[in-house]
């Protein structure tokens, strides 16, 4: 067994990233060096005597383990763009706007004989992303710092999905079209609704079909001995635009 891998108690869960040290919790400390001898599915304790579980770190981490700069998409908008663009997993894959890198992780991680190619031009979040990237093993990322609209002059493939998470999505889509091959699709997420009007308009004009456009709602239920109800917190994030180049 080797790092990364996760200590788990319920619901509280911790990235490990080395065998050595102490991890201080709620629950008291933890030497991580006794790991060096554990493997997965065995129990780790606290000089308190409580027990963490070991678990492997996979992509169902990322997104509470990721080190966070910008908001990141969450992970029900993502499995819409991966099942409503038909993601094969030897995909050529731009990610414009690449923030904590949770997009391009698990489009990667789904898209093994495949490549990401990502670019962010805020040099101190794609530092973050890059060490998140690092940590989750992921190797077929290409990650590019710079303004999208200069570097996609000089692409020299066509790829099957272009993602936009990014000021100025709406001056892009006529690149995104260009840059697509025959068949690939456009996912464009926006937290505002007016945005998402604009691009979705914008995408038809272009030559965009099948274009739809909605947003992706989760309600979190709690089950008690008196009944079952949902939470009252609603989990509304964004709203998705995706089309085809056919």
């Amino acid at each position: 067994m080797k790092p990364p891998i996760i200590l788990a108690r319920g619901k509280n869960t911790f990235l490990i990233e080395r065998f050595e040290g102490k991890l201080h919790t709620h629950d008291g400390i933890i030497n991580l060096d006794e790991l060096k001898n554990k493997k997965f599915g065995d129990e780790i304790k606290t000089h308190l005597g409580v027990s963490y579980k070991i678990l492997p770190y996979r992509a169902v981490d990322f997104f509470k383990h990721f080190k966070r700069s910008a908001t990141p998409i969450m992970p029900k908008d993502i499995g819409a763009i991966i099942v409503y663009t038909g993601l094969s997993p030897d995909s050529l894959i731009l990610d414009s706007g690449t923030g904590t890198g949770m997009v391009s992780a698990y489009l990667a991680y789904f898209n093994k004989y495949g490549e990401v190619v990502t670019v962010e031009k805020r040099k101190e979040f794609a530092r973050i992303a890059r060490e998140n990237f690092k940590i989750a093993g992921l190797k077929n990322i290409h990650q590019i710092v710079g303004d999208v609209f200069f570097i996609a002059d000089g692409f020299k493939k066509e790829f099957d999905l272009v993602v936009l998470d990014m000021k100025d999505d709406v001056k892009f889509i006529p690149k995104a079209y260009e840059i697509l091959r025959y068949g690939g699709h456009l996912a464009v997420y926006n937290p505002y609704i007016e945005d998402t009007r604009e691009v979705y308009h914008k995408m038809i004009k272009i030559g965009f079909r099948n274009v739809e456009s909605f947003e992706i709602v989760r309600i979190d239920y709690e089950h008690k001995r008196v009944g079952t109800r949902p939470l009252t917190r609603i989990w509304h994030t964004g709203f998705l635009v995706i089309g085809r180049k056919i």
